[in-house]
């Protein structure tokens, strides 16, 4: 009575795995129907002579000068159901970004004292991002977004030149990352809180948001990005914020580090071996 049912599974998982390698076998034909070409010598010297013409955002390294959060400071033309967000809102008793998870796009760039830096190469640019350890890869060779991008914490970033601004157009950001919405105002804010985060709307952004940065320098010092955000749930228009500055570090103590996070939720016992879980005092300490 039972081999018919597992035949019909055996039956389903064959044709599965054979449809896995068919799309794989075209995916190998594709690869070598279309075979990398190295560019020649002469290619190779006015893609980098290309580069070399660009604002040099490439000496050295960026502090962020602004506060963390983003003031708000003009009340954005929000969606009913984010008014129904904000209204209900009640700040987290500890701040989001407590724990070892990556902060993503685009607040993992405001926070000061941790450097970025940018390196370029011909069609990407890579920037280093102490504050978790992140490298984001903004490509400007000229592709167009993919139509469904894997969700990651920093986005799929396409960039290109406009004059001396780099234009960076950024989607596919993961839905738990942390995103800033909005500001509470100075009289609803705790008093005597002084947290740089104090008074911040932290909450889920839509599955469509889309960031596009404006980043050119001020002079040879001044680094400054300005962001928009695109986010038709919470936004009933795309949103400005104020742009940020960042100064460039040259000396060798402003090199950007290896970042590593423990978690500080968790406690191993150095006398017992013993691990005790979510025990934030205890582990804030060690």
């Amino acid at each position: 009575m039972k081999k018919p049912l597992v035949r019909a599974v055996c039956g389903g998982l064959c044709s599965l795995a054979a449809l896995t390698l068919a799309v794989d076998a075209g995916r190998a034909q594709q690869t070598a129907e279309t075979p990398a070409v190295p560019r020649s010598a002469a290619e190779q010297a006015k893609a980098w002579q290309e580069i070399a013409n660009r604002p040099d955002f490439w000496q050295g390294t960026w502090q962020s000068i602004a506060p963390i959060a983003d003031n708000f400071t003009t009340p954005p033309d929000y969606t009913p159901s984010a008014l129904a967000y904000i209204k209900a809102y009640k700040p987290a008793e500890d701040s989001p970004f407590t724990n070892c998870k990556p902060l993503g796009m685009p607040f993992v760039q405001n926070i000061g004292g941790m450097p970025m830096k940018f390196f370029q190469s011909p069609g990407m640019i890579a920037l280093y991002i102490e504050t978790s350890g992140m490298t984001r890869f903004i490509h400007t060779d000229g592709r167009k977004h993919t139509e469904e991008p894997n969700p990651s914490y920093l986005g799929e970033s396409i960039g290109h030149w406009e004059g001396d601004t780099l234009v960076v157009d950024t989607t596919g950001i993961a839905a738990d990352s942390v995103f800033q919405l909005g500001r509470l105002s100075e009289k609803l804010r705790p008093q005597g809180d002084h947290s740089p985060v104090s008074g911040v709307i932290f909450g889920p952004h839509g599955p469509n948001l889309r960031l596009v940065e404006r980043m050119r320098l001020l002079d040879f010092n001044t680094l400054e990005i300005q962001t928009t955000l695109y986010d038709d749930t919470i936004f009933k228009k795309p949103y400005a914020l104020e742009p940020r500055k960042f100064v460039r570090g040259i000396e060798r103590r402003n090199e950007p580090q290896e970042w590593a996070c423990t978690d500080n939720r968790d406690y191993l016992d150095p006398t017992t071996g013993k691990l005790e879980l979510n025990v934030k005092d205890k582990a804030q300490n060690r």
